[in-house]
């Protein structure tokens, strides 16, 4: 019956992180959020202030996105609709590097941050690899040039899922090797009831890195409560 501020108790917990998903406007045109959280950057700040002040360190998980991306969606922000790619990569750029200088001016403690959520079939409505690599370097770009200007340690994640597709996260590995993306942390959704065995995800991560001199990490995961048929 003692309330205490959710953030202290996870802190209290053990929990050293706290993860935010960031959509770049989930609002319709009469300024309805889109029913999964209004998780834009100004919501991102305020979380992030609130782990910060518990001594929690902030993962900022950019989906380059108004609502969810994920395998099955990878849709592009409804003000980037029409750009070209050149055009989007500015816009990535812009948008990283002013959402992220909030956050750090707000005095968050920001340790990684994710350039795309779930990217296996593409990211901000591109499906070529090397166009999602330009998406990624711009965003990328940003966060190194603000990192260093605030004086801030930040790791940048990639993020993919369904390690249970054998060769996938070999090419995905390829892939960003071979255009050149600028990141640190190779990180995987795992959820068991279809990703897999955990003995093939550490497989898996370990082969990038090995390969790559990658960190990994897993970025998602949870478990069903009941494989009851409902």
């Amino acid at each position: 019956g003692n309330e205490k501020d959710v953030f202290q108790i996870l802190a209290e917990s053990g929990i050293n992180y706290i993860r935010v998903r960031v959509w770049v406007d989930p609002f319709d045109s009469k300024g309805n959020g889109y029913g999964g959280g209004n998780c834009n950057i100004d919501t991102a700040v305020e979380i992030g202030k609130r782990a910060t002040k518990y001594g929690m360190k902030l993962l900022v998980d950019f989906h380059y996105s108004d609502f969810w991306a994920d395998p099955a969606k990878q849709m592009v922000p409804k003000a980037w609709a029409d750009m070209t790619l050149v055009e989007k990569e500015q816009a990535v750029y812009d948008y990283t590097y002013e959402s992220m200088k909030k956050i750090f001016d707000a005095g968050v403690e920001v340790n990684i941050v994710q350039i795309g959520n779930e990217t296996t079939t593409g990211m901000c409505g591109e499906t070529k690899w090397d166009a999602i690599a330009a998406l990624m370097n711009a965003g990328a770009k940003a966060i190194r040039e603000l990192s260093e200007e605030y004086g801030q340690d930040v790791m940048i994640a990639v993020h993919f899922t369904n390690p249970e597709n054998t060769e996938s996260y070999a090419y995905y590995g390829k892939m960003l090797n071979q255009y050149h993306v600028d990141y640190d942390i190779f990180a995987s959704s795992y959820y068991p009831f279809w990703h897999g065995t955990l003995e093939n995800l550490t497989e898996k991560l370990t082969m990038i890195a090995d390969t790559y001199g990658k960190k990994v990490m897993v970025a998602e995961t949870s478990y069903i409560y009941t494989d009851a048929d409902g």
